[in-house]
């Protein structure tokens, strides 16, 4: 292949972007996969982090970017920019905002524009590069012709920045000092270490970092993975339902956050789907269903193809919280301490939850506030956890809410029995001693019971037991303690889950 190293591209206020070019040998023309991050396109990848399993070994790797080699082997030239302010790219770095997606704009188009590129373009890699591909495709590129958005966020502020509006200081810190401080050029810039917190709610800093997923009209693919439960999933599976993008896939896959971008059916399917949109071989997606899920049956997994998520059979079902338990029918009335957990019976026979879930909670406590964080496990019939896959391939739970009491207030239009929507643009303290619903998004999940296990419901004080995934930030806690759960009667605490009938 042929290589181009360090070329400056201009941007609409002059201050260029410098990038690297990877192009198949001969003049082309070629179509184009593009991204642009700002972990530096120099870094050579064991460099940064240890080789993944699935990750091809060669010279030219970098961070959660498409392969060169693989991709110029079939026909494709490769881009990969450095941000603003980051790697060999001047200026002052604005991590996505709004000159970061112009600049990608910008870059989109000169690639679209070289002698030796077909005039197409797609942007595709994993994470922040997939998160950048969702903000350039709502400015509309002309050249930009697909999107490949793989385990990448796309709402700032409730997936990346304060879940249930708990700030996620736990990946902040770990990010930020991993991934952007060996590579920013200036030392007084934006840290999100010290900006996130002065931001709690959804404010302008928050809405100029949100993408307008309604005006994305490109060829989508979107891959999230069941284990992201903490970052990427839900952006995914909601940035794949608004888009307006009359052609979309969206697939839900496990393993860790990194391995399976590069697995053999991956980048079978990516190759497919470039090829349809990049190089006019409309036959190339012919039998590639819309939906794509990974069901969960403990570890192992049975793919399913569907036509929508949430799934058109869903049966929607509550489950009650009891004193102890968890059970199908309203309990007789009554309050237990928080923190609490609470146990279905053992399955009689196979029971599959596969979508989103949703808590709706009654409180009462004589606090102003208080933070819920809200967990399921999949119980074997021993009674032991059967985790999820972590992004780092570690066990977690498979499944995970959170809420700051004082922004339980939902936006009816935009809410669903499944997936409330809080506007966190405003506190509402919690009245003393009253019970209060707080209406609590948990993530999608696939669980599948075989007979004789449970599902296990946590309501936990803090989750600082998950490490870089924690919200636990000393200043910025707010611990329920001394509130109770109110169950039964005209308080029914219950969980919504998404039962999908044996076929």
């Amino acid at each position: 292949m042929q290589i181009d190293r360090d070329v400056a591209v201009p941007t609409r206020d002059g201050s260029p972007v410098v990038v690297d070019v990877f192009r198949p040998d001969g003049e082309g023309p070629f179509p184009v996969i593009a991204s642009i991050s700002p972990y530096g396109k120099d870094v050579h990848w064991p460099d940064r982090y240890p080789q993944y399993d699935a990750v091809p070994h060669n010279e030219h790797m970098v961070w959660e970017t498409p392969d060169p080699e693989w991709w110029t082997a079939r026909g494709y030239a490769l881009l990969r920019a450095d941000t603003r302010g980051t790697g060999k790219s001047p200026g002052r770095m604005d991590l996505y905002g709004p000159k970061d997606a112009e600049d990608f704009y910008d870059v989109v188009e000169w690639a679209g524009e070289q002698p030796w590129s077909s005039g197409r373009v797609a942007s595709s890699g994993i994470s922040w590069l997939a998160m950048m591909g969702w903000r350039v495709a709502a400015l509309r590129p002309p050249h930009l012709a697909a999107v490949i958005a793989w385990e990448g966020a796309t709402d700032f502020y409730r997936d990346v920045a304060y879940q249930g509006g708990l700030f996620g200081n736990g990946f902040v810190d770990f990010w930020w000092a991993r991934q952007i401080e060996p590579q920013r050029n200036e030392t007084d810039g934006d840290d999100w270490r010290a900006t996130l917190p002065q931001h709690p709610l959804l404010d302008d800093f928050h809405r100029e970092r949100t993408t307008d997923l309604e005006r994305i009209t490109v060829p989508l693919l979107s891959a999230g993975n069941w284990g992201a439960l903490h970052l990427h999933l839900r952006g995914n599976i909601e940035g794949w339902r608004r888009a307006a993008s009359p052609e979309k896939w969206l697939v839900v896959h496990t393993g860790s956050h990194i391995d399976p971008f590069y697995a053999d059916w991956a980048v079978d399917l990516q190759l497919r789907f470039l090829d349809r949109f990049l190089k006019d071989m409309p036959e190339r997606m012919d039998g590639v269903p819309p939906v794509q899920l990974a069901v969960r049956h403990g570890r192992e997994v049975a793919w399913r193809a569907a036509t929508d998520l949430p799934l058109p059979q869903t049966q929607w079902r509550e489950l009650y919280l009891g004193e102890k338990d968890l059970g199908w029918t309203t309990p007789a009335p009554a309050t237990v301490g928080y923190p609490a957990s609470f146990d279905t019976e053992p399955a009689s026979e196979t029971l599959e939850l596969t979508g989103p879930v949703a808590l709706r909670l009654w409180l009462s406590t004589d606090q102003d506030d208080l933070d819920v964080f809200a967990r399921l496990q999949h119980l074997d019939a021993d009674g032991t956890p059967i985790p999820g896959i972590g992004p780092l391939g570690g066990p977690v739970p498979m499944a995970m809410g959170w809420l700051r009491a004082s922004h339980r207030a939902t936006d009816p239009a935009r809410s669903e029995p499944h997936r409330p929507w809080h506007p966190h643009d405003r506190e509402t303290p919690m009245p003393p001693g009253e019970p209060t619903l707080l209406e609590v998004e948990i993530w999608p999940t696939s669980i599948t019971l075989a007979p004789g296990e449970r599902l296990r419901l946590e309501l936990l004080a803090d989750d600082s037991d998950l490490g870089m995934m924690a919200h636990d930030a000393p200043a910025l806690r707010r611990p329920a303690s001394g509130a109770a759960v109110h169950l039964g009667g005209e308080y029914a605490s219950h969980l919504l889950v998404p039962v999908i009938p044996a076929p």
